[in-house]
């Protein structure tokens, strides 16, 4: 992951810092992926939390993902923190 990516995607206001995350956005986890390679790991680590959370990837590459195939739980950012595709949270 690269520092320019972190440093960017903090400066939205709706992403904080994290120490078990690479970020979080409002309140769910964040795991930047920031090409399709990378792109599994990411998912992996979500795997932690049953897949509810965020991928960030640069708007750029999003080309390379096809969100219809990312969970249906995982949501996706862009670098700046906007929101691509919203996570679905599960019901309490």
């Amino acid at each position: 992951m690269s520092n320019d990516f972190i440093e960017l995607l903090k400066k939205s206001s709706k992403v904080s810092d994290s120490e078990k995350w690479d970020a979080e956005y409002e309140t769910l986890p964040v795991v930047i992926a920031e090409s399709a390679t990378s792109l599994d790991d990411a998912l992996l680590r979500l795997d932690e939390v049953g897949g509810y959370g965020y991928v960030a990837t640069w708007r750029k590459n999003l080309f390379a993902f096809n969100t219809k195939l990312l969970s249906k739980r995982c949501g996706l950012i862009d670098e700046n923190g906007s929101l691509l595709k919203a996570a679905r949270v599960p019901k309490n």
